[in-house]
């Protein structure tokens, strides 16, 4: 395992086997970067306090845990971690590794953007910039030069990796700045942003979002793999307060970027036991950091359309596990020709609970089946239909109203809507805090989506793994965020040929089946390749416009072909407590053969000033 493998293949030959024969022979390697301090006395009360506790458990983790070798594993942490190093650790990772083997590169730390309105200096897969201890605060000039900026100097390395057949892994707990950011909500936490002072760089609170974004670059890589902490529009949390790690406990009971936290937990088996991918290691993490109302939302490139080769489906890590487990370290004594949606939000239909490995084909709320450390499925307990809805000042009409619908149950924590009342208006929100749906208290269309949410609980299918459903909005950096005018398709990737079918429900209560709509989309999707639907043609996406807020949108695959599918003509908006609902429910509930079932949260917002999305 420490030593590099040799033989008397040409190199052409090495690569292809690298990459193509088993995991047995590969290594793990590690480079660590963790900066909460900084050499620039202009940046004193920028400083984090997670990120040397996050280096430090996340590198006993891997050694004690994963397989890797302590010589296999670089820390650089503060006045280590300066521009100059960083970089220099990065590249010489390839010396340090094999091709075939797993390179992870792990930063703690602030990120930013470039102070750039196209936003010239961000990664192809929307990341920003890191910043190193030793960032020149001074002026423009000098913080563009001693930024990590993702274009420019991390592609041209992690691509010389990547081209020399290394698996790369790039996880990265800090914020990166888009040009609209969601709702931060109040988790009482110092944010991983790190704003420059010289003006606006596109951050700013939910009600001053700017117009429709440019596509993002190309992906650029083939076998480089990101999980970031946020999207390209969202920061993300330190919790080092005592306030904050009583109201989210951590780990160990330490500081901790709330991403780590997260990350440390997948590592220690409690969000996914058993072997699992990328893809739903993204999945547990996310479901974990919605439930405790962090509003940032971790995100995994290349996005499915950009990922030939499935990477996001490997093992994660290799799954290079040892036979036994390390427990964590103990508590310290720190105190029309486009369809039109709205918004998206997967909205649990259940108490929070760390979804299993089979979590990406499971609906939202439902508890996937537990796995064993042998990941053999174990019986899981029966879903829990009802939507779990706390409030905050509602008033007695409305809690009356409440009252009236079934299928509802008020709790006093761990909801999966939280229903805010301030005098006349009401604000439904998702498990993150995310809104859903603003309005005034009386608006019946609140009643009507808590409503919709109890009926689409109710008749989505449990749904199983077996026909390997991944699905996800495109462009995938957005975060499932995004501005009036821009659009977007639902990538859909299957491990066997099934029937898709796309629905929607918006913050005011209505739902939509957006796939199939016509006969020529009634026809099996084929197993491996992306597909993307509604169409891949850009004027077949879906436009986001008027109602804005959070949409829940369920993709669902059938094996068999569903007989209410031959109804399912034309864009039509419907009630749940219509005609058309009660087909459909009945048509889900009579369904023969396998079904996987995944949601996606899609949150829209308006853009500033006059808006005319065109044609």
């Amino acid at each position: 395992m420490g030593h590099r493998r040799r033989g008397g293949l040409g190199a052409p030959a090495m690569l292809l086997c690298a990459l193509l024969c088993g995991p047995a022979a590969a290594r793990n390697v590690a480079l660590l970067v963790a900066v909460g301090q900084f050499n620039d006395p202009g940046l004193r009360t920028a400083q984090l306090l997670g990120p040397a506790i996050d280096i430090d458990s996340v590198h006993r983790a891997l050694t004690q845990r994963w397989g890797f070798q302590p010589g296999d594993v670089v820390d650089l942490r503060d006045r280590d971690a300066t521009r100059e190093r960083i970089l220099d650790q990065i590249a010489a990772l390839e010396q340090r590794s094999a091709p075939g083997d797993t390179v992870l590169i792990y930063f703690s730390g602030h990120g930013t953007s470039a102070n750039d309105h196209n936003n010239s200096y961000d990664l192809p897969y929307a990341t920003g910039a890191w910043v190193p201890y030793d960032l020149d605060y001074s002026s423009n000039a000098a913080a563009a030069r001693t930024l990590i900026v993702g274009r420019r100097d991390l592609v041209p390395r992690l691509k010389r990796l990547d081209q020399a057949g290394r698996w790369v892994v790039v996880i990265s707990d800090s914020c990166y700045s888009g040009q609209v950011v969601r709702s931060f909500g109040e988790t009482n936490s110092r944010s991983r942003y790190l704003p420059l002072n010289l003006r606006d760089l596109g951050v700013a609170r939910v009600d001053a979002v700017v117009a429709a974004r440019p596509e993002p670059p190309p992906y650029p890589y083939q076998h480089v793999v990101l999980l970031s902490g946020a999207s390209d529009s969202e920061t993300g949390a330190d919790i080092s307060t005592a306030q904050l790690l009583q109201q989210a406990p951590t780990l160990d009971g330490r500081y901790h970027g709330a991403f780590t936290d997260a990350f440390l937990r997948l590592l220690d088996g409690q969000l996914l036991p058993g072997t699992f991918n990328y893809a739903q290691a993204r999945e547990a993490m996310n479901t974990f950091l919605e439930h405790r109302n962090f509003p940032q939302h971790p995100q995994l490139l290349p996005a499915i359309a950009e990922d030939p080769q499935d990477i996001g489906a490997r093992p994660f890590l290799g799954m290079n596990l040892p036979a036994q487990t390390i427990p964590a370290a103990p508590p310290s004594s720190v105190a029309p020709s486009s369809p039109a949606v709205s918004a998206v939000a997967v909205v649990s239909a259940s108490p929070p609970a760390p979804p299993s490995a089979a979590a990406a084909s499971s609906p939202a709320g439902a508890p996937s089946p537990a796995v064993s450390p042998s990941g053999a499925a174990a019986a899981a307990p029966a879903p829990d239909p009802r939507l779990h809805l706390m409030l905050e000042s509602v008033s007695a009409g409305l809690k009356a109203r409440i009252a009236g619908l079934g299928g509802v149950l008020i709790v006093e924590r761990d909801g999966d809507m939280t229903l805010r009342q301030q005098g006349d208006q009401a604000q439904l929100l998702g498990p993150a805090r995310d809104p859903i749906a603003t309005t005034s208290a009386g608006d019946p269309n609140l009643i009507k989506r808590i409503a919709a949410q109890v009926w689409l609980n109710r008749v989505l299918p449990v749904g199983d793994d077996s026909l390997g459903l991944r699905a996800e909005t495109d462009p995938g950096s957005r975060g499932n965020t995004f501005v009036q005018c821009e659009s977007f398709a639902v990538e859909v990737r299957l491990q066997k040929p099934a029937y898709v079918m796309v629905l929607d429900l918006d913050s005011e209560g209505s739902l939509t089946v957006l796939y199939p709509t016509r006969a020529s989309e009634r026809r099996v999707v084929a197993a491996g390749a992306p597909r993307a639907i509604p169409g891949a043609d850009p004027k077949d996406h879906i436009l986001v416009t008027t109602p804005f807020g959070s949409d829940q949108m369920a993709v669902l695959a059938f094996e068999r072909l569903p007989d209410f599918f031959t109804d399912l003509t034309g864009v039509q908006h419907f009630a749940a407590d219509g005609s058309r609902a009660d087909a459909l429910a009945k048509g889900l509930r009579l369904a023969s053969g396998a079904v996987g079932v995944q949601q996606i949260t899609v949150h829209t917002y308006p853009a500033t000033g006059k808006v005319f999305c065109g044609s």
